[in-house]
């Protein structure tokens, strides 16, 4: 019997093949965005799963309340927490605490890297999963001058030489000695520094002034993490109760708020609570969990609506089959499941559709810039089968109300005339649908087409300084002076500047400025640290003064220039002003003013330009911009590449011309994807709903339209009379939707300084464009009912 009923229903599917094609692209469209969602979500639900003791391992919360009632949860901690804990807790086996400080440039002879490491103990490898490379987990980190590093580091400072025993010197914090090195992570977790520092050098380092001083104080909530490994039938409730005196005996001496520490599961962190702050790692929380499920199910409903509209209206042109069907023997629960399998081979079909296109996204991660929307997983056999489940619960879903309006059908009834059926009853759900569906689509299209006009708009902005001719060099640990003199030897290049990092993008950070000292005035500038060539490289407009002198190891980061917005901010009268002026950097540094720069937009146009500064510390940099003059570019580079490999002992040579890396500054060529794929899924599936709605009037009054065109009507009046209708159901889309569209995209380019021009012309290109496409299936429906012959539409009625 089942292969009776595939049989039918692939019939059936292959003589209504536009039907078909309508109801397995809409699916699939949606079924796409489903299956992107279920891969998000495996991700957030495969964080820190690798773990050995996740039933008996806890992270310790921090609740804080103040006396005005504002209350807070921080994941982090005080460092004092790990001792009391230890000292309290008899049901404890191991105690960790993370204590994120090692944020430094370490350096080797060649190479200078920003790396993110934290302090911890031996115990680390005992209550989590890591394990080591190279090295003993039970001594790599028990002297205070070792340092463990991830696989990752060891190969960007040593690349495939041995890094065991090899020294790196972290500045201010001294020099480590390499004791261990990572393996790979056997899945994701939240926990994810470059090194692990032993924390037995902690005392030292705070004794010396290289660390503030935490470890005896409880007013440090948001430095430390404190994770308990209890012992093998110890309760949670016992470390609750352990926890609970702690947060006592801290409350006897705080006058400020009230304080408490609570248990999370390791398991409860990724996706965690949303009002937990100060976390760890990129993991997820539940809420963006249920926003992008709730998303997904609402496209997919949409779709599913459409396929329900479209099967019941194709059902006033089965009737026959069914009547005849019931004549013959049939019960209604052959035809309901005859149907519903049905359903779920249109469902099939689509999944295998939504699979190509799914395919292509992981392939091609149209969606990902800055934010990973697509996530690096492999797909398993796990993830199919719940793609399938999910796919055939859906062709269900869609099925099961035409297939009980069919499976309904009285045969006499049906036999002598469907036009006395009344499948939807009342519509104006149905219009209601269309309504909201077109008006959902209209608003995302004229913000895309917003969104689209103003970045093009600000990658061809004028950012106030040189961008052709520039190519930038990342240094990649290597120090700037190695390398500098042998690219100078070079024909092509004219000049280098040595930046920390380049303009267009963000600043290297922000410092806070001296610039009274009777008055105690002071200035957050954003700043970048140079060398004194970046005026005549960058192509920088001198207001007042002059560029920066040559660095020497006496005078580094003892002169800066400043941009227009510094001088109005500090309260000087004009540009001349504040030449030579003297400020003090971080309060301690004194620093000259030599001279001030137009405004220029040292991030990118869309950002309002604040006050900044240029150090000269060319120490500091992190690339090189070398200001060329070149026909053969590749040779250019050629050249360069080999001078490279030549001083740095063949470390990465990374480089891109200046104007193509503002231009993917600049670039939301992700987010547009993102944005279109919605945008085309919306008003397809806003279509397919219309299209439904079309035949499903034509075919309900069928009979009328031959009457009136026996009595006279032409192919013109019995288009507009079916027509107007749906016209009328799309100018109100547009009547709600424009005002929307027009007021959310003024808002948005309000966030922008320079920004297009946009006004209410925009807005109805837009809705014209809709319009068309809601025209056009409208249109083409009501024109093939209105041509057909009225004598075998009668006949046949």
């Amino acid at each position: 019997m089942l292969k009776n009923y595939l049989k039918i229903a692939w019939r059936s599917l292959y003589k209504n093949r536009l039907f078909s094609f309508i109801n397995i692209f809409g699916l699939a469209l949606s079924l796409s965005i489903c299956m992107l969602v279920m891969l998000r979500m495996k991700d957030a639900f495969s964080y820190d799963r690798f773990h050995p003791h996740p039933d008996r391992t806890f992270r310790i919360i921090s609740e804080i309340s103040n006396k005005q009632g504002d209350q807070w949860k921080l994941a982090s901690t005080p460092l004092p927490l790990q001792q009391r804990l230890l000292q309290q807790s008899s049901g404890v086996e191991k105690i960790v605490r993370i204590y994120p400080a090692f944020n430094e440039k370490a350096s080797t002879e060649t190479k200078e890297l920003n790396i993110r490491g934290a302090f911890t103990e031996p115990a680390f490898f005992d209550v989590f999963g890591f394990t080591l490379k190279q090295g003993s987990e039970l001594t790599a980190l028990s002297e205070p001058n070792s340092i463990v590093l991830s696989k990752a580091t060891s190969e960007r400072f040593f690349g495939n030489k041995p890094a065991m025993g090899e020294l790196l010197n972290a500045g201010n914090l001294g020099v480590f000695k390499v004791t261990g090195i990572l393996n790979d992570f056997p899945g994701k977790s939240h926990l994810d520094f470059d090194v692990y520092v032993s924390s037995s050098a902690i005392p030292l380092l705070e004794k010396q002034g290289k660390l503030p001083p935490m470890l005896e104080s409880w007013d440090s909530f948001e430095k430390a993490y404190t994770y308990v490994l209890l012992d093998k039938g110890a309760s949670k409730n016992s470390l609750a109760r352990v926890l609970k005196g702690i947060s006592a005996d801290i409350n006897k001496l705080s006058k400020d708020g009230q304080f408490n520490f609570t248990a999370e599961p390791l398991s409860a962190i990724t996706p965690g609570s949303s009002d937990v702050y100060n976390g760890l790692g990129n993991g997820t929380s539940w809420m963006k969990v249920y926003v992008e499920a709730g998303v997904a199910l609402i496209i997919l409903l949409a779709a599913c609506f459409n396929y329900t509209n479209l099967t019941i209206a194709r059902a006033l042109t089965r009737a026959k089959e069914v009547g005849i069907r019931k004549v013959s023997g049939a019960v209604r629960s052959q035809i309901f499941t005859q149907y519903i399998l049905e359903s779920v081979l249109v469902a099939l079909f689509a999944l295998a559709v939504a699979s190509v296109l799914f395919v292509l996204i992981l392939r091609y991660k149209p969606f990902n810039d800055e934010y990973e929307m697509i996530p690096n997983i492999s797909l398993d056999n796990s993830i199919r089968v719940i793609f399938i489940l999910f796919t055939i619960l859906t062709g269900i879903f869609a099925g099961a109300f035409p297939a009980w309006i069919l499976s309904s059908f009285k045969p006499v009834k049906v036999l002598k005339s469907i036009s006395t059926e009344k499948l939807f009853g009342n519509i104006s759900l149905q219009k209601s649908l269309i309504v909201f569906q077109f008006t959902l689509s209209l608003v995302i299209i004229i913000f895309l087409s917003t969104f689209y006009r103003q970045f093009t708009y600000l990658g061809e902005a004028d950012y106030g300084f040189k961008k052709e001719d520039l190519l930038t060099i990342s240094l990649n640990g290597t120090k700037p002076e190695i390398i500098t003199n042998e690219f100078s030897q070079i024909a092509g290049v004219e000049n280098i500047a040595a930046i920390s990092d380049n303009f267009g993008k963000r600043p290297t950070g922000d410092v806070s400025v001296l610039y009274d000292k009777d008055q105690n005035r002071r200035l957050d500038l954003a700043y970048y640290f140079v060398d004194q060539n970046i005026v005549t490289v960058m192509g920088l407009r001198l207001k007042a003064g002059e560029s920066l002198p040559l660095t020497t190891a006496e005078n580094q980061g003892k002169y800066l220039l400043i941009n227009e917005k510094a001088v109005s901010a500090m309260g000087f009268k004009n540009a001349a002003d504040a030449l030579n002026k003297s400020v003090w950097i971080s309060d301690t540094l004194q620093a000259i003013i030599t001279g001030v720069v137009k405004d220029f937009y040292y991030r990118n146009p869309g950002i309002n330009i604040r006050p900044m500064a240029l150090i000269n510390n060319p120490s500091e940099a992190k690339y090189l911009t070398l200001s060329v003059n070149t026909k053969n570019k590749e040779k250019f580079v050629s050249q360069l590449k080999s001078v490279w490999d030549k001083q740095t002992q063949h470390q990465t040579f990374t480089y891109s011309w200046f104007d193509k890396y503002l231009e993917d500054a600049t670039n939301q060529s992700a987010t547009i994807s993102l944005l279109g794929y919605l945008a085309f899924m919306a008003v397809s599936i806003a279509s397919l709903g219309l299209l439904g709605l079309v035949i499903y009037t034509v075919e309900t009054r069928r009979k009328e339209i031959s009457i009136r065109k026996v009595i006279g009507a032409t192919v013109n009046q019995l288009m507009s009379h079916l027509s107007k209708g749906f016209v009328k159901l799309l100018l109100i889309s547009g009547a709600i939707a424009m005002p929307f569209g027009y007021l959310l995209c003024k808002f948005f380019l309000q966030n922008f300084p320079t920004r297009i021009e946009f006004g209410i012309g925009s807005v109805f290109l837009c809705f014209l464009f809709l319009l068309v496409i809601g025209l056009v299936t409208v249109l083409s429906n009501t024109y093939k009912a209105s041509s057909e012959n009225p004598v075998k539409s009668l006949r046949t009625e």
